[in-house]
């Protein structure tokens, strides 16, 4: 057993040395192969400068021609045959004797009376959910046009079905402008009724 190991030992040491003595010797080679490579010529580029000379060209620019003269006018005769006459340019005035009756007091030619007429009508939305239900129907509503002609206090008097249109109607008819009632050169306020529809052929 004691000669088993102290062989073993020998060969280890062997192999130490062995593998001790090659790095050695490949570290010796890399160090010579390395001064062979510094020892290589060096290889040195030199830019040569040519002498170039430029050259600048002069752009001259073209002459001008001159635009030909206009011609003269012609002359112009008139004989005495041509000159106006007194009588040929009398013009004559109109007769403000029968002038339009403009009547009398602040409005002067003014209209007397005339209807309300309607100038904006903003038409209603139809609710989502009437439309989503496919319901359709009417809603009948009273209004006060203003001497300005907005409107005033929109009310539902009739409706079909109920409740369902009430509140598009009333949203609708606020955005609605007339040119009021003319009542002796006066703006009145006066009511009005109105009937809209919810038809779903509209949407």
């Amino acid at each position: 057993m004691v000669a088993r190991q102290g062989i073993a030992a020998l060969l280890a040491l062997g192999i130490t040395f062995g593998l001790f003595y090659l790095m050695q010797y490949l570290i010796s080679m890399g160090s010579e192969r390395g001064a062979d490579i510094r020892k290589g010529q060096v290889i040195e580029f030199v830019r040569l400068k040519r002498d170039t000379s430029t050259q600048t060209r002069k752009r001259e620019l073209p002459k001008k021609e001159k635009p030909p003269e206009p011609p003269p006018p012609p002359e112009l005769q008139m004989s005495q045959n041509d000159a106006p006459d007194a009588n040929s340019m009398a013009i004559a005035a109109p007769d403000l004797s029968a002038g339009p009756d403009l009547g009398s007091g602040p409005n002067l030619g003014a209209p007397s009376d005339s209807d309300s007429v309607p100038l904006v009508r903003v038409p209603p939305q139809y609710p989502i959910r009437a439309a989503e239900r496919g319901i359709e129907g009417w809603v009948v509503l009273s209004f006060t046009i203003t001497a300005t002609g907005t409107v005033e206090n929109p009310r539902v008097l009739d409706a079909q079905p109920k409740r369902i249109f009430d509140r598009a109607a009333i949203r609708a008819l606020k955005k609605w402008k007339y040119r009021p009632r003319i009542v002796d050169g006066t703006a009145i306020a006066r009511v009005e009724e109105v009937r809209l529809t919810f038809d779903l052929d509209d949407l």
